[in-house]
Protein backbone atom coordinates (compact mmCIF):
# COMPACT_ATOMS: atom_id res chain seq x y z
CA UNK A 1 0.00 0.00 0.00
CA UNK A 2 1.26 3.27 -0.94
CA UNK A 3 0.87 6.32 0.66
CA UNK A 4 0.49 9.76 -0.85
CA UNK A 5 0.51 13.25 0.89
CA UNK A 6 -1.05 15.86 -0.72
CA UNK A 7 0.55 19.06 -0.35
CA UNK A 8 -2.51 21.41 -1.31
CA UNK A 9 -4.55 19.86 1.41
CA UNK A 10 -2.02 20.24 4.21
CA UNK A 11 -0.88 24.12 2.33
CA UNK A 12 -4.51 24.97 2.79
CA UNK A 13 -4.85 23.48 6.11
CA UNK A 14 -1.83 25.88 7.06
CA UNK A 15 -3.01 28.95 5.91
CA UNK A 16 -6.09 28.90 7.81
CA UNK A 17 -6.63 31.61 10.10
CA UNK A 18 -6.47 30.53 13.88
CA UNK A 19 -9.67 31.58 15.61
CA UNK A 20 -10.46 32.41 19.21
CA UNK A 21 -10.75 29.84 21.71
CA UNK A 22 -14.22 30.19 22.41
CA UNK A 23 -16.01 29.09 26.06
CA UNK A 24 -18.20 26.08 26.13
CA UNK A 25 -21.24 26.61 26.91
CA UNK A 26 -22.58 26.46 30.97
CA UNK A 27 -23.35 22.37 31.52
CA UNK A 28 -24.22 23.45 35.06
CA UNK A 29 -27.97 21.90 35.15
CA UNK A 30 -30.87 24.52 37.21
CA UNK A 31 -33.63 22.41 38.32
CA UNK A 32 -37.11 23.57 38.64
CA UNK A 33 -39.34 21.60 40.92
CA UNK A 34 -42.74 23.10 41.56
CA UNK A 35 -44.25 22.90 45.10
CA UNK A 36 -46.85 20.89 44.76
CA UNK A 37 -44.60 17.68 43.51
CA UNK A 38 -42.49 18.35 46.70
CA UNK A 39 -44.97 18.67 49.28
CA UNK A 40 -46.26 15.17 47.56
CA UNK A 41 -42.71 14.02 47.71
CA UNK A 42 -42.63 12.99 43.99
CA UNK A 43 -38.78 11.86 42.82
CA UNK A 44 -38.59 14.02 40.03
CA UNK A 45 -38.15 17.98 38.58
CA UNK A 46 -40.80 19.63 36.82
CA UNK A 47 -37.92 20.80 34.70
CA UNK A 48 -34.50 21.11 34.27
CA UNK A 49 -32.42 22.98 32.16
CA UNK A 50 -28.96 22.84 30.95
CA UNK A 51 -27.17 25.02 28.16
CA UNK A 52 -30.36 26.70 27.49
CA UNK A 53 -32.27 23.95 27.03
CA UNK A 54 -35.27 23.06 29.20
CA UNK A 55 -36.71 19.27 29.59
CA UNK A 56 -40.00 19.30 31.16
CA UNK A 57 -41.14 16.23 32.83
CA UNK A 58 -44.28 14.52 31.56
CA UNK A 59 -47.48 16.52 32.90
CA UNK A 60 -51.36 15.19 33.71
CA UNK A 61 -54.60 17.08 34.17
CA UNK A 62 -54.31 17.56 37.34
CA UNK A 63 -55.68 20.45 39.51
CA UNK A 64 -54.87 20.49 43.47
CA UNK A 65 -53.53 16.71 43.34
CA UNK A 66 -55.83 14.71 41.68
CA UNK A 67 -57.26 14.86 37.48
CA UNK A 68 -59.93 16.85 36.26
CA UNK A 69 -63.28 14.88 35.71
CA UNK A 70 -64.53 14.96 32.39
CA UNK A 71 -62.30 12.78 30.19
CA UNK A 72 -59.73 13.37 27.27
CA UNK A 73 -60.89 17.09 26.68
CA UNK A 74 -60.82 18.43 30.12
CA UNK A 75 -57.34 16.32 31.23
CA UNK A 76 -55.79 17.75 27.99
CA UNK A 77 -56.41 20.97 28.60
CA UNK A 78 -55.56 20.87 32.59
CA UNK A 79 -52.68 18.83 30.90
CA UNK A 80 -51.28 22.13 28.49
CA UNK A 81 -52.34 25.18 31.45
CA UNK A 82 -50.08 22.63 34.08
CA UNK A 83 -47.14 22.80 31.12
CA UNK A 84 -48.07 26.29 30.44
CA UNK A 85 -47.70 27.11 34.01
CA UNK A 86 -44.03 25.88 34.11
CA UNK A 87 -43.37 27.24 31.00
CA UNK A 88 -44.32 30.52 32.48
CA UNK A 89 -42.15 29.79 36.06
CA UNK A 90 -39.15 29.70 33.68
CA UNK A 91 -39.53 32.43 31.99
CA UNK A 92 -40.54 30.93 28.60
CA UNK A 93 -43.91 30.72 26.37
CA UNK A 94 -44.97 28.21 23.81
CA UNK A 95 -43.09 29.80 21.17
CA UNK A 96 -40.33 28.17 22.94
CA UNK A 97 -41.23 24.43 22.78
CA UNK A 98 -39.71 22.43 20.31
CA UNK A 99 -40.89 18.92 20.80
CA UNK A 100 -43.26 17.50 22.63
CA UNK A 101 -43.79 13.70 23.56
CA UNK A 102 -47.74 12.65 24.01
CA UNK A 103 -48.98 9.35 25.80
CA UNK A 104 -52.76 8.63 25.07
CA UNK A 105 -54.24 6.16 27.76
CA UNK A 106 -56.40 5.37 24.19
CA UNK A 107 -55.04 6.20 21.01
CA UNK A 108 -58.44 6.47 19.71
CA UNK A 109 -58.49 9.43 21.24
CA UNK A 110 -56.00 11.03 19.30
CA UNK A 111 -58.44 13.56 17.41
CA UNK A 112 -59.97 14.90 20.63
CA UNK A 113 -57.06 15.21 21.67
CA UNK A 114 -55.30 17.43 19.06
CA UNK A 115 -58.27 19.55 18.93
CA UNK A 116 -57.56 21.22 22.65
CA UNK A 117 -53.74 20.51 21.32
CA UNK A 118 -53.61 22.70 18.78
CA UNK A 119 -55.26 25.98 20.27
CA UNK A 120 -51.91 26.49 22.80
CA UNK A 121 -50.40 27.05 19.83
CA UNK A 122 -50.09 30.23 16.79
CA UNK A 123 -49.71 27.71 13.84
CA UNK A 124 -45.99 26.52 14.34
CA UNK A 125 -46.13 23.21 16.32
CA UNK A 126 -43.03 21.78 18.14
CA UNK A 127 -42.39 18.06 16.62
CA UNK A 128 -44.24 15.90 18.31
CA UNK A 129 -44.43 12.08 18.83
CA UNK A 130 -47.99 10.70 20.10
CA UNK A 131 -48.49 7.03 21.41
CA UNK A 132 -50.81 4.85 23.08
CA UNK A 133 -49.77 3.96 26.61
CA UNK A 134 -51.09 1.29 28.68
CA UNK A 135 -51.99 2.39 32.00
CA UNK A 136 -51.05 6.25 33.13
CA UNK A 137 -50.30 7.54 36.65
CA UNK A 138 -53.48 8.03 38.43
CA UNK A 139 -55.27 6.52 35.80
CA UNK A 140 -55.05 9.66 33.68
CA UNK A 141 -55.93 9.79 30.01
CA UNK A 142 -52.99 11.88 28.60
CA UNK A 143 -49.70 12.26 29.53
CA UNK A 144 -47.13 14.82 27.99
CA UNK A 145 -43.98 15.99 28.45
CA UNK A 146 -41.69 18.54 26.54
CA UNK A 147 -38.38 20.39 25.35
CA UNK A 148 -37.83 24.21 25.00
CA UNK A 149 -35.30 25.91 24.53
CA UNK A 150 -34.16 29.47 25.86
Amino acid sequence: MRLTLIPVAFAMFAACETLPAQTPPSSELNYYVKDAYRDAGFPFSSAVEVDGWIYLAGELGTRGGALVPGGIEPETRQTMDNIQATLEANNLSWDRVVKCTVFLADIAEWPAFNEIYKTYFDGNYPARSALGANGLALGARVEIECIAKR
